[in-house]
């Protein structure tokens, strides 16, 4: 393994096992609940921290010098920066680094891929050893990676479910009008996102902006005849989704 791989495998293996104690710091342990919330704390900001970590690392040694450095040739060499994956979960970690109480569903899209890089770089050292094959390890990456698209739907479905928890936050002492403007148009972003790599693994199927929108195609579809019959409320609605689709849109006619 080379220096690159090892900082991807110790930066998602922290974030994998961090976020799976957070987790586990959520069960109702009698005895432990000051212990559960110190523990609970750190290992929420040391997983996102690690994904943070492996995600400017990537941007680190992706970017490329500008052609020229006149406004539009440096623009050409951040845009595709800009609107990668790695740059916007970077983001999405920041965000979240910010403050408040620790929510594990935060980490999961994290976890997850950071999960599927472990995997990938594990089967591409290990892969042909006895231990990978008899312990059923080549077999569960068989599978993960043929129901990919599934997993990257799963976090797709995290990072939006994320909206409402942080809009309901608005209404308590961990109000942040800064937390929810960046998750906003963080979540702008991801809709556009033709990325389809993550870390140092390409999904096998679509790219990420594919999956958010599917999921808000889905939210449209239940919430519409609602909407439908709430006449101010609806124009408003409308309004903001063209202002939260319009990137995708233009995007799409100049295809």
């Amino acid at each position: 393994m080379d220096f690159r791989t090892y900082v991807f495998l110790f930066a998602t293996l922290s974030v994998c096992i961090n976020t799976f104690v957070c987790v586990v710091t959520t069960l109702p342990i009698p005895g432990f609940k000051s212990l559960r919330g110190v523990v609970g704390l750190i290992t929420y900001r040391a997983a996102l921290g690690s994904a943070l970590l492996g995600f400017l690392y990537r941007i680190g040694y992706s970017v490329k010098r500008p052609s020229s450095w006149s406004l539009s040739g440096v623009k050409q060499s951040i845009d595709p920066i800009v609107n990668s994956n790695g740059f916007q979960y970077s983001l999405y970690c920041f965000i979240f680094l910010l403050g408040g109480r620790p929510v594990p569903t935060v980490l999961m899209p994290l976890a997850t891929c950071a999960a599927y890089q472990v995997g990938t770089i594990l089967n591409k050292h290990f892969g042909s050893s006895m231990v990978w094959q008899s312990t059923g390890a080549s077999k569960l990456f068989m599978y993960a990676q043929e129901n990919m698209h599934r997993a990257m739907m799963t976090c797709a479905t995290m990072e939006i479910s994320m909206l409402p928890v942080v809009l309901m936050e608005m209404f308590t002492p961990a109000r942040s009008p800064t937390k929810v403007f960046m998750l906003v148009n963080l979540l702008k972003r991801r809709y556009q996102c033709s990325d389809n790599t993550v870390f140092r693994i390409k999904y096998t199927y679509y790219d990420s902006g594919y999956y958010h929108r599917q999921l808000w195609g889905m939210v449209g579809e239940k919430t519409g005849p609602v909407l439908s019959r709430l006449g101010p409320v609806r124009f408003l609605v409308d309004k903001g989704k063209n202002w939260f689709t319009s990137g995708a849109t233009e995007k799409a006619k100049q295809k």
